[in-house]
């Protein structure tokens, strides 16, 4: 048989002896004062037998303790411990670890400073220090993000039992705007809340009084000021764009000139329709020569520019599907296709009367 049953045991059978031997001191009535004061002589076996040496020759046999005051028969708590066992209170800390801990203690400690802000919200300096937002029960408390922020996942709050936490939002577009609900249940609560976004993360104190509480709580981020900035100047950029756009022609290839700076003055003599452009005209900078489309299935003339003397100088163009581009404005150029006497021509003329 095994020590540890045995143990159990023993203890069993003392408990049971030590109810029984109450219950019957309690019923007995003594006749007189000698019965009373009477010291048995005789007695059965379990009268005599020491059942607290045992337990204890027992427990030291199987090197372990009995917990004194420990009820051994108890559902909850432990009955024995192990030799050497120690309770941890505290764990000793590294000097880094302390120095953490200061610091993170400092920050909590800073003051945040609070100023007062649109339609009731009260604004924090995100990050200088710790937020404290006071509630009340049967109140609501708000914390109000940054516009177009959204939050990633569930918030992580200390009491998740004795505070209610729900999102909300307000707003459309690039301007919605997300919202925390609070409301605690009872005064005299004092925990923290995590929230994460898509921008930030935010570490707030909530507290709950009886009777005091701050509706609505908002941030001021120290990045404000830059982004209105630039996203002011991306939105004159998209302005003038637009203007440009409106003052622009499109054409067929797909090219934006601006209209202002355009000239169609050019003459076209020659060619068939396939040769033939169906529009020539310049930005000031740049001569574009727009064809039929016929020529997407045809073999394409090569450009030439006439100088002074009539002869044909080779240029630089490029083409754009059916236009021809090219990087100057000449006064006289010939398309031609193929070469000696059968070849195609057609003359483009350039009007400097302007």
């Amino acid at each position: 048989m095994s020590q540890t049953p045995l143990l159990i045991s023993l203890l069993v059978v003392r408990t049971l002896f030590a109810q029984d031997t109450s219950t019957n001191s309690q019923n007995s009535q003594p006749n007189s004062v000698t019965q009373a004061k009477q010291t048995p002589t005789t007695g059965t076996f379990l009268d005599h037998f020491d059942f607290d040496a045992n337990v204890r020759a027992l427990a030291r046999s199987m090197d372990t303790r009995v917990v004194p005051g420990a009820n051994p028969l108890a559902t909850s708590g432990p009955v024995v411990v192990p030799q050497g066992y120690r309770s941890a209170t505290d764990v000793t800390l590294s000097s880094t670890a302390k120095q953490a801990v200061e610091l993170s203690a400092s920050w909590r400690a800073q003051q945040n400073g609070t100023t007062p802000g649109p339609d009731g919200r009260v604004l924090f300096a995100f990050g200088a220090g710790l937020p404290t937002v006071v509630c009340a029960p049967l109140r609501v408390c708000l914390i109000e993000l940054q516009p177009g922020e959204k939050i990633l996942g569930e918030p992580q709050i200390g009491d998740s039992v004795r505070w209610n936490v729900a999102p909300a939002v307000y707003g459309k577009g690039d301007e919605t705007t997300a919202l925390l609900v609070l409301k605690p249940q009872m005064p005299g609560l004092d925990t923290n809340l995590l929230i994460t976004t898509d921008r930030r993360a935010y570490y707030v104190r909530l507290v709950s009084k009886a009777q005091d509480y701050v509706s609505r709580v908002a941030f001021v981020y120290n990045d404000d000021d830059g982004g209105k900035k630039w996203q002011n100047h991306f939105a004159e950029q998209a302005r003038e764009e637009s203007v440009a756009a409106r003052n622009s022609v499109q054409t067929q290839s797909g090219l934006l000139v601006a209209i202002e700076h355009l000239n169609f003055d050019y003459q076209v003599k020659g060619g068939d329709e396939n040769i033939r452009p169906r529009r020539v005209f310049d930005d000031g900078a740049k001569t574009y020569i727009q064809m039929s489309e016929n020529l997407a299935n045809r073999e394409a003339p090569v450009l030439v520019v006439l100088g002074q003397d009539g002869k044909g100088e080779v240029v630089n163009y490029r083409m754009k599907e059916q236009t021809y581009i090219v990087d100057r404005l000449f006064d006289r150029a010939q398309l031609v296709l193929g070469s000696g006497k059968r070849a195609q021509k057609v003359e483009i003329s350039r009007d400097n009367r302007q």
